[in-house]
């Protein structure tokens, strides 16, 4: 029964506090409307030795002072109004409890919250039925806006904006239409807005997270998949291959000496060439150089096919330890960099810095070669430094060095979890 007289009361917009407040509000404007009229009347009059009367009550013997009344009261009665309103609403709506009690109404909701696409219309609504609001939007996003709406919009209704941020990011805004909001339910608003602002953030950084995630999960299956071919269609054939060579050398030991001496330096050579196949795949996984040498030892013993370039490597004395991923990274994209410069570039020197403070490292590559053309596209060398970079957090940028040579500078989330 509660239940469809609420219902009934908000289809037909039945709020005692609104009608309350509007009652109030018209008294109050009667009394300043008759105000208006007395002191004009009485400053029309006794300069006259008259006795004031109400100039509104006789207009064709006080049609001047008519005049001058309506005009006052054309002047000021908005301001005069929009004011009142104010007063009223804080005097009416301070007495109601749910205006007290609408954030931790809302609060509650939102630590409920399993999908924002059904938790926040019913937040939309709690707020819109406890404030006694006709019309209340909840626009968040910023590419793809999203919007959940209670009540219906009206033209004569002014339409008030709350921004919702929270970390000085801007996730949406509150749009809700009254007259004229109380500084009260402003406030209340205010900390709605807030408390949103914290759900919309956590929610988008949880799509971040499952996106994360899922293209951890692809890039794990590619490179199964990846691995999987590389040793069903190279290592598994080339295995079968030498168990029947060795047959066949073993019926010819006796046959044929010399038959089975050249299948066997041919099972040899082909013995090598396997091993190298899984060396080099155990190379794409992870270069041994890094387990054997460490990082900057590593990109300090890298080959280089070309003998005029000198290569130098410029890294803090006492090199933190980091993840294999980063250090993974930095080899990659530091290899892949010089490889680069001794195809293009025609410089002599290259140098390789790693810089670290508190929260970010950082790595450039930079040579004194011709620098970038100016109709230079970026290729896939460039893509996949990028991509490594991005795949830790971190950004990649390519520039050209005054006066020649180019400058690569790569930066990485970092923090020392030693420290």
């Amino acid at each position: 029964m509660k239940t469809q007289f609420r219902t009934l009361k908000r289809k037909l917009k039945i709020n005692p506090s609104s009608l309350l407040s509007s009652g109030l509000l018209a008294f109050l404007l009667l009394i300043y409307i008759f105000t208006i009229d007395v002191i004009v009347s009485a400053f029309g009059t006794y300069p006259f030795g008259e006795e004031p009367e109400f100039s509104l009550i006789q207009p064709s013997k006080y049609w001047l002072l008519n005049l001058i009344t309506l005009l006052c009261l054309a002047l000021t009665i908005v301001p005069v109004s929009r004011w009142l309103h104010r007063g009223v609403n804080d005097l009416i709506f301070s007495q109601d409890e749910s205006l007290y009690l609408l954030p931790s109404r809302v609060n509650q909701q939102l630590l409920e919250m399993t999908n924002p696409q059904v938790t926040m219309p019913r937040v939309v609504e709690t707020i819109g039925m406890a404030l006694h609001l006709p019309y209340v939007v909840l626009e968040s996003g910023s590419e793809a806006v999203q919007r959940f709406t209670f009540g219906s919009p009206s033209d004569q209704i002014t339409i008030h904006e709350i921004p919702i941020h929270y970390l000085n990011a801007p996730l949406g805004k509150l749009l809700v239409s009254n007259g004229s909001l109380s500084d009260g339910v402003y406030s209340v608003l205010q900390e709605c807005a807030q408390q949103i602002g914290i759900a919309l953030y956590v929610a988008q950084l949880t799509d971040v997270l499952q996106t994360s995630r899922e293209k951890i999960v692809i890039a794990r299956e590619e490179e199964r998949r990846r691995i999987r071919n590389d040793l069903h269609d190279g290592l598994a054939p080339s295995l079968s291959s030498f168990q029947l060579q060795l047959g066949a050398i073993r019926k010819l030991m006796t046959q044929n000496p010399k038959q089975a001496e050249q299948m066997g330096i041919e099972l040899s050579a082909d013995l090598r060439n396997a091993t190298a196949e899984i060396r080099q795949l155990v190379y794409d996984l992870r270069p041994p150089m890094l387990d054997e040498l460490g990082l900057i030892k590593s990109l300090s013993n890298m080959r280089l096919t070309s003998s005029s370039l000198q290569l130098e490597v410029l890294a803090p004395d006492a090199m933190p330890e980091l993840s294999a991923a980063m250090e993974v990274a930095i080899y990659r994209i530091a290899t892949e960099a010089v490889h680069n410069v001794v195809r293009h570039a025609d410089a002599t020197i290259c140098t390789i810095g790693i810089t670290i403070n508190t929260e970010t490292l950082t790595l450039t590559i930079t040579d004194n070669g011709q620098g970038i053309p100016a109709e230079h596209l970026n290729g896939i060398g460039t893509q996949s430094m990028r991509e490594r970079a991005v795949e830790l957090g971190g950004t990649l940028a390519v520039q050209s060095v005054d006066p020649n040579g180019t400058r690569i500078e790569v930066h990485l989330p970092w923090r020392d979890d030693n420290g």
